[in-house]
């Protein structure tokens, strides 16, 4: 028997779907379009961020409260047996005493708020400020621990000796005369291996590289002496080191010094070899960095400077370390002491966005192209779950019965 070929395929009219086809290629098109733009904008927004410096930490009133809460509540964070907090605040408050910490001490005495049990804390609480707080908190201590506090430190209500007190326990106001910067230049000129790290700081703070400023030279004793610590970190000291020699090349140096003089050691020879090779812009960052130190001592105390270097890992850590300072004060010291070297006093400070025209207009675009990819992706979703309500509602058996008849039937 022989067969005619079948000429065309068949299908039922309602399997069409040409016209949904477009829709969902004008989806998927400006679906990529949004990723595309919402990629692209961000990146120049962080872009800008960085190269403009719009993330500042900067002292505010109001960010210097929230920065002290958080100190407060890391002090508290000390407290290891909740039943007997009392006791280790007291404990706590007379070590440092003893050790004759007085920007410590006072600093635990500050955060009892966060540190007493609530009976304790609320009296603390209800004062207006710190000086109050303090009075207030001498109360609360026992016997033996108010003694030492009333006898080695000046109450904030007399504010002016308490600063003095404060900066009593100051380590030397320099970090070399120009006999030190001689002695030193004569062992690096002969042993090249020698430790640089005195020798350029000092050169710094004699002006051989430009005005240095108190404030940098402030921090500069209190990085030396951090560097002879054990608990120095070792990621911080090596950018440190990194920027130090790159302000002063070492071997220019002594090869300047040595070209320069028949006692290339001597201090008027040294020094010129010295101005001779330094690099102004990487000695202004230099200055800057230190300049950061000086500041987180003045807003403490010496000895609370050198702890709070022990917390940086990165030379961009000593902003934030700088605020802490500025905004928590003697808390900070007590924190900066007492606390493990784990990144929670850096996480301590917040910074500001500050907005500019260029920064504003990639907001925009990525707040835009992120407005249609939620558009999009809550259109489809809507699609889909109508499709499957509608579906839930059809009868099972009815679903599955196509009509075969002969006029619902067309060629391809």
């Amino acid at each position: 028997m022989r067969h005619t070929k079948v000429s065309s395929a068949w299908r039922p009219v309602g399997a069409r779907r040409g016209a949904s086809a477009p829709q969902g290629i004008i989806g998927a098109l400006v679906f990529n379009v949004c990723m595309l733009v919402l990629a692209v904008a961000s990146a120049f927004a962080v872009l800008i961020i960085g190269r403009d410096h719009l993330y500042a930490y900067e002292y505010s009133e109001a960010g210097a409260r929230v920065i002290s809460a958080r100190v407060e509540e890391l002090n508290a964070e000390l407290i290891q047996l909740d039943f007997d907090r009392y006791r280790q605040w007291d404990d706590l408050i007379a070590l440092e005493l003893m050790s004759g910490d007085i920007a410590a001490a006072r600093g635990f005495m500050l955060s009892g708020r966060e540190m007493l049990p609530p009976r304790y804390a609320n009296v603390l609480r209800r004062t207006n400020d710190d000086a109050e707080m303090e009075l207030a908190g001498l109360e609360l201590l026992t016997p033996g621990t108010r003694a030492r506090y009333e006898e080695r430190v000046p109450l904030l209500s007399r504010r002016a000796e308490s600063v003095a007190a404060v900066t009593e326990r100051v380590t030397p106001n320099f970090v070399g005369d120009a006999d030190d910067f001689e002695l030193m230049a004569r062992a690096l000129i002969a042993e090249p291996s020698t430790d640089t790290l005195q020798f350029i700081l000092t050169g710094f703070s004699l002006g051989l590289a430009g005005d240095f400023g108190p404030e940098a030279t402030t921090g500069a004793v209190a990085l030396l002496i951090a560097s002879r610590r054990t608990d120095y970190p070792a990621a911080f000291g090596a950018e440190i080191e990194t920027l130090l020699n790159e302000a002063l090349p070492v071997e220019a140096f002594r090869t300047a010094a040595m070209a320069g003089s028949e006692d290339p050691g001597a201090f008027a020879n040294a020094a010129a070899a010295f101005r001779s090779v330094a690099d102004t812009a990487r000695a202004e960052q230099v200055r800057e960095a230190l300049a950061s130190l000086g500041a987180v001592s003045d807003a403490t105390s010496p000895s609370a400077a050198v702890d709070f270097i022990t917390h940086a890992t990165a030379l961009r850590d000593l902003p934030r370390l700088r605020l802490v300072a500025q905004a928590a004060g003697e808390r900070a010291s007590a924190a900066a002491k007492r606390l493990p070297r784990d990144g929670r006093l850096l996480e301590a400070a917040r910074g500001d966005l500050r907005i500019t025209r260029e920064l504003a207009i990639a907001l925009a675009a990525a707040g835009a192209a992120l407005a249609g990819l939620l558009l999009i992706l809550g259109i489809k979703g809507y699609q889909a779950g109508r499709r499957i309500w509608r579906r839930m509602q059809d009868d099972d058996y009815g679903s599955e019965l196509v009509d075969i008849g002969a006029s619902n039937w067309r060629p391809l």
